[in-house]
């Protein structure tokens, strides 16, 4: 979930007559994708295609720094940039907190079973230990796990997904199976069912309750000018409108631009990267390119 400042570069609105200039800006080249590859002895890491130099970047899952000698090849992350450096490199995974049920086909974590396909067994994840899943909704809503990686340096549990049964006189929520109270009372004023976010704080395996005590209601359009990379998770008949990774809907219009494939192609389960756009408070796809 997104966390960095946006420098509004521009205050006037489309209107909607099809151009690809956006309303507002991020403050540099941004993209919000997996780790091909980190290169240890360069300080780099690949994304996109795209080889950043990150002996600089501020490195960090909300408020805790993390080491550059913890990114490693599939986690998901949101990515600031200019000329080939980074400068500020945000996790993004879908938990983290202490594992309390693992087999070779799931995992359990914060109250909530994510299939795996044998992933944490890759990687030595054992119960009792602190792990970070990253992954994306399928169209049937269910969490696809792309990598499990050992998260005993994070201090505080995370969680993400939709919101659902809130109850805003008593602050509490669901995510899931996994059943929230929130202590942070400014964003809770943004909550309602069905908006997407992320919540920071510690899950209590006792009561089973997470007690949050930090809440970022997503805004789709602080993604605008960014590259974003993911599976497409719905599609509608005409393909004007699609939902990238159970979370992002993006428009398509007649100056939607595609690479390495033409329109006839997308459909439910592509792998692409998409160049957004604000246009006029839409959330539009400037370029689709098929990965």
């Amino acid at each position: 979930m997104k966390k960095v400042a946006i420098l509004l570069l521009g205050t006037a609105m489309l209107s909607g007559c099809g151009s690809d200039e956006s309303g507002d800006s991020r403050a540099s080249s941004s993209f919000v994708g997996a780790i091909e590859s980190v290169d240890q002895n360069n300080d780099s890491i690949k994304v996109g295609s795209k080889s950043l130099n990150v002996s600089h970047a501020e490195i960090k899952l909300n408020d805790m720094p993390i080491n550059f000698i913890e990114l490693n090849k599939g986690m998901q992350v949101d990515v600031e940039y200019d000329n080939g450096v980074a400068y500020e490199v945000e996790l993004e995974p879908v938990v983290v907190g202490k594992v309390s049920h693992v087999t070779s086909a799931d995992i359990t974590i914060n109250g909530q079973t994510f299939k795996h396909a044998d992933l944490a067994a890759k990687q030595n994840i054992l119960a009792d230990q602190r792990a970070m899943l990253f992954g994306y909704l399928n169209d049937s809503k269910e969490w696809v796990i792309t990598a499990i990686y050992n998260a005993d340096f994070l201090p505080n549990d995370v969680h993400e997904g939709v919101v659902s049964d809130f109850d805003r006189a008593n602050n509490t929520f669901k995510l899931n199976s996994t059943f929230v109270e929130s202590k942070d009372y400014d964003d809770v004023n943004e909550l309602s069912n069905g908006v997407w976010v992320e919540i920071e704080g510690s899950y209590n395996t006792t009561s089973k309750i997470f007690d949050a005590t930090d809440v970022d209601v997503e805004n789709e359009l602080d993604l605008a000018n960014a590259e974003v990379e993911g599976y497409v998770t719905t599609l509608n008949n005409e393909k004007t409108s699609m939902t990238l990774n159970g979370k992002t809907v993006i428009a398509i219009t007649e100056n939607t631009r595609f690479e390495d494939g033409t329109k006839d192609q997308l459909k439910v389960g592509s792998k692409v990267d998409v160049d957004l756009i604000n246009n006029a408070g839409q959330l539009q796809a400037s370029e689709i390119e098929f990965d």
